[in-house]
């Protein structure tokens, strides 16, 4: 009977050793690249001197009084 528990024993030490071996060796699918692309023309665009984010926002960080003004 203490054979059998023995056994039993080796053979469970044994299934968890192999089960921490595979999940330790276990790769994980390499994440997938996505490269998006934007054209030189529309950045050259944003970046232009006619339409500058910081010009036409201007007015949002100059201004003293909180309350927008009303332009028509």
């Amino acid at each position: 009977m203490k054979s059998i528990a023995v056994f039993l024993l080796f053979v469970g030490m044994f299934m968890l050793t192999q089960g921490f071996y595979d999940q330790k060796m276990a790769k994980c699918p390499t994440p997938k690249v996505v490269v998006k692309f934007i054209p030189r023309t529309l950045y050259e665009e944003q970046m232009s001197d006619e339409s500058r984010v910081s010009q036409q926002f201007k007015t949002l960080f100059d201004d003293i009084s909180p309350w927008p003004t009303v332009r028509g």
